[in-house]
């Protein structure tokens, strides 16, 4: 049933890359499949260091699974009454160009990313190139990290959970993108995050009563 519980992270982890997908689709900004691929493999990464972290304090905590389980349903609240605010005019080159000239303070990128997505666009060109997906792939992840630990101290096994996130990753962008391209809306965008906070709450239910 982990493989079950595993799968599932890796949806709710990454359905609000759904929306974000939408948000480019509707933009026009091209997401090649390098660049989403190296988006996937980072929130992958991330989520292997997480559940390997949870593994770890669960030798010194002897609730580890309940303490696992309570956190990843606080998560899912959190993740279903949060909403972010996402601008859908594509900036200009210029102002983004000043927007990333100090290089020296990438957490400062990443923090813009997180309030509005089309910032990852750095150089305002329609096209998401795979040194920008680098960025949009650490701010992705930051959703795996907590969850990861959760997961971690419930005992779901790092890599196949690693690999749904990384699996859902593309394949959410991907739909999110062809969605939002073809319906040119952000109406499914609204519900991404509800959605994804639901289902964490459910997998932390399954597992504390498990």
């Amino acid at each position: 049933m982990h493989i079950i519980s595993s799968l599932l992270v890796g949806l709710a982890a990454n359905l609000d890359n759904f929306g974000v997908g939408i948000s480019y689709g509707t933009q026009k900004i091209r997401i090649p499949f390098l660049s989403n691929f190296f988006i996937a493999i980072l929130s992958g990464l991330v989520t292997l260091l997480a559940v390997f972290t949870g593994h770890f304090l669960s030798n010194f905590i002897a609730i580890a699974n309940t303490l696992g389980a309570c956190l990843i349903i606080i998560i899912g609240i959190w993740v279903a009454v949060h909403k972010t605010t996402i601008d859908h005019t594509l900036p200009a080159a210029i102002p983004a160009m000043k927007t990333y000239s100090i290089s020296i303070k990438p957490l400062s990128t990443i923090v813009k990313i997180t309030k509005n997505p089309s910032l990852a666009d750095m150089d305002a060109n329609g096209f998401i190139s795979t040194k920008e997906a680098v960025a949009l792939g650490l701010t992705l992840s930051f959703n795996c990290i907590a969850t990861g630990v959760g997961a971690g101290l419930t005992g779901l096994a790092p890599l196949p959970l690693a690999i749904s996130v990384c699996l859902f990753s593309m394949l959410s962008i991907s739909l999110g993108y062809w969605t939002g391209w073809k319906t040119a809306s952000n109406h499914f965008e609204r519900y991404s995050q509800t959605l994804s906070g639901a289902l964490l709450i459910l997998i932390g239910i399954y597992e504390l009563l498990n």
